[in-house]
């Protein structure tokens, strides 16, 4: 049976607790590594102990859910949203959480939550799924709520400023207040390469490849791409790990 290594964060000691017993009971799957309160201190366990999920309370003083998630660096993780209020929903869904439980909370949605999450992490395991990547969607603000298209549909990314312009394939393209960056850290890594400082690139969407003036791609959509310096032959070699035949 697979374990995922889990780390619950919450400032209120009956809530990490009641989380963790429920876990524990209710739960085999699941293996908490840790248990935390403190947003600082919560911070350096992620990054020691790397988990595979996190359950993470909203409104915690000083530095929320929200905030803390924001001041990392390494977020390699599946998200949990565990709190007594209901109204951060969008927030959640564009935190990329897996999902959304509210206190006082339900051991029936709490396995229905950690089954999904064993879904997922089987998904990312290499040969049980397309990608490495947690997420099959990306979720964009709009100033009227937001947009939501497959991660599959997505050409190419290029950075102007600290926006990023998203080019589907219909042709239509997206603004996102997000820098590339962003984009980089939640793509899956096996189909989308940053080949440029500007430029991010899906592979399934390569039409041809040049080695000219230190390389660019063309684009099914027509668009050429020069490669930065130094990019060209990692390209190349992602290209050939997703191709029954040589270049």
């Amino acid at each position: 049976m697979i374990k995922l290594n889990t780390l619950i964060i919450d400032d209120e000691l009956n809530g990490r607790n009641n989380l963790h017993y429920l876990l524990k009971s209710y739960c085999p799957e699941i293996e908490v590594v840790g248990k935390c309160g403190k947003p600082n201190e919560a911070k350096l366990m992620i990054y020691d102990l790397k988990p595979d999920v996190v359950f993470l309370d909203i409104n915690m003083p000083k530095v929320n859910g929200f905030e803390l998630l924001d001041s990392l660096i390494y977020k390699d993780f599946m998200l949990v949203f565990v709190t007594a209020h209901s109204e951060y929903g969008i927030q959640a869904v564009k935190a990329n959480a897996v999902d959304y439980l509210l206190k006082p909370v339900s051991i029936k949605e709490l396995q229905q939550t950690v089954k999904k999450l064993v879904e997922l992490k089987l998904k990312a395991v290499p040969g049980n799924g397309k990608s490495n990547n947690y997420h099959d969607k990306i979720i964009i603000s709009q100033l009227q709520g937001f947009t939501i298209f497959d991660v599959d549909d997505v050409v190419r990314l290029t950075a102007v400023d600290n926006y990023t312009t998203i080019f589907l394939k219909d042709k239509n393209k997206i603004t996102a207040s997000k820098t590339l960056k962003h984009f980089e850290e939640i793509l899956p890594q096996d189909n989308f390469v940053r080949i440029h400082r500007s430029e991010i690139i899906n592979i399934h969407y390569i039409k041809e490849i040049s080695y000219v003036d230190g390389g660019s791609v063309v684009m099914k959509d027509g668009t050429i791409i020069a490669i930065s310096k130094g990019k060209l032959p990692s390209l190349v070699e992602k290209v050939k790990e997703h191709s029954s035949s040589k270049i």
